[in-house]
């Protein structure tokens, strides 16, 4: 009897000590998980403002191109506009 009441306190003392390891794995677990998390995160947005970036250049870029062809060829830039607006304004039409 007294060996089985020894076995019974072993066991409850090696089960408190496996719940505070399982309970220091979990909280290790969710740390790693969290900096992984955050790692992606700024990972995303450095290459979201990068890509942001290149299209804002782009976007400038085509805005001088049309405009020096504006500058150079003021008559053809008129008909064209007019011809787009003809366009719309026929397809609305409808």
């Amino acid at each position: 009897m007294a060996n089985e009441t020894t076995d019974l306190k072993d066991l409850k003392e090696q089960f408190d000590i496996l719940k505070i390891e399982m309970k220091a794995m979990t909280e290790m677990l969710g740390t790693t998980a969290t900096s992984k998390a955050e790692g992606v995160k700024d990972d995303a947005l450095a290459r979201m403002e990068l890509y942001g970036n290149e299209a804002r250049m782009r976007v400038d870029g085509l805005q001088h191109d049309a405009e020096r062809a504006v500058v150079s060829n003021p008559l053809m830039a008129l008909a064209l506009s007019a011809g787009v607006g003809f366009l719309i304004g026929a397809l609305t039409r409808r």
